[in-house]
């Protein structure tokens, strides 16, 4: 997770429980006006369950960060002392500069799919403060991140059609006709090859990039666009006081992930020297995000290393 997605990470979402007992994990999507800005589907959210708490939580689903987490400022007014006691301070977890420690094997549930003896990372001074007056709400709350790495060597179907993702142990034959391609994992996250002019750049798959389809940098823009073009804003404001600028350029060239023709006609980059040093740390041009995946299933073959569609 870095900045981009912290836009969507504070936000307070609110929806009902669906699905009764199953594999299968529903996810809900979220719309917010951010900057003056309607984006109809900003963020993916999965119902949660902690233990025997009897709240109704929900948490964002970022295959961009590298670890399940809860924000400490959104559990401060929950009483969790049962939880606290189960804190690990042996091996701190930092988050953007934040400091957290892990809470050692507990019970979560997703949906209605149950993740036992799990580690989750606590940030303490991380998120917005739920109310006291809302603890009980009948509305879930935003608690956390669901990261991949509860996934790892699975089978992980992301079925955007029917909103909902669950991971077999061995695929099902429906699911081995997908187009697939080899991927890079690095930390739980997968890095998918792009065919842009002839040559292949890699691209982060980030569920928690919705701002736009294809984040780029001020550098790896000129990969896809004319550097020629002038760029057009795509989202300006204020964020934690300082101003926050996006930008656009029309693609120059046809992008295809194997074979496939990709519905990329836009992408969007800033001018911040840590977008850069970001995605050439991961080795990478940027980050393609869930949207122009809307009408695929996607199949996440952790096992083999290989990047499924099928629609």
């Amino acid at each position: 997770m870095n900045k981009r997605t912290l836009i969507f990470s504070l936000m307070l979402i609110t929806q009902a429980v669906f699905g009764q007992k199953s594999e299968w994990i529903h996810f809900d999507w979220h719309g917010e006006t951010i900057f003056g800005k309607r984006f109809d589907k900003i963020a993916m959210s999965i119902p949660l369950s902690v233990e025997n708490l009897p709240y109704k939580f929900c948490a964002q689903f970022d295959m961009g960060a590298t670890q399940t987490l809860f924000y400490g400022n959104a559990l401060k007014n929950y009483p969790i002392a049962h939880l606290s006691s189960k804190l690990d301070s042996l091996k701190p977890y930092y988050l953007n500069g934040n400091k957290g420690d892990f809470l050692r094997s507990i019970d979560i549930k997703l949906d209605q799919k149950k993740f036992t003896n799990t580690d989750v990372a606590f940030i303490y001074n991380y998120g917005d403060e739920i109310p006291k007056d809302s603890i009980n709400s009948k509305n879930q709350q935003l608690i956390g991140t669901v990261a991949p790495d509860l996934f790892q060597n699975k089978y992980l179907i992301i079925d955007f059609p029917n909103q909902r993702i669950r991971t077999y142990d061995a695929l099902p034959q429906k699911y081995k006709k997908a187009n697939f391609v080899d991927m890079i994992v690095r930390k739980g996250r997968i890095k998918i090859p792009l065919k842009v002019n002839n040559k292949t750049e890699y691209v982060m798959f980030d569920t928690g990039n919705c701002l736009g389809g294809l984040l780029l940098d001020k550098k790896s823009i000129a990969h896809f666009a004319d550097s020629t073009q002038q760029a057009k804003e795509f989202l300006t404001g204020k964020q934690w006081g300082k101003d926050f600028m996006m930008y656009q350029k029309e693609i120059k060239y046809d992008v295809f992930l194997n074979n496939r023709k990709m519905p990329i006609q836009y992408a969007q980059f800033t001018y911040y020297d840590d977008e850069v040093q970001f995605n050439k740390e991961e080795n990478i041009v940027g980050l393609i995000g869930p949207l122009f995946f809307i009408n695929d299933v996607v199949i996440v073959d952790y096992k083999n290393l290989k990047f499924g569609t099928l629609n």
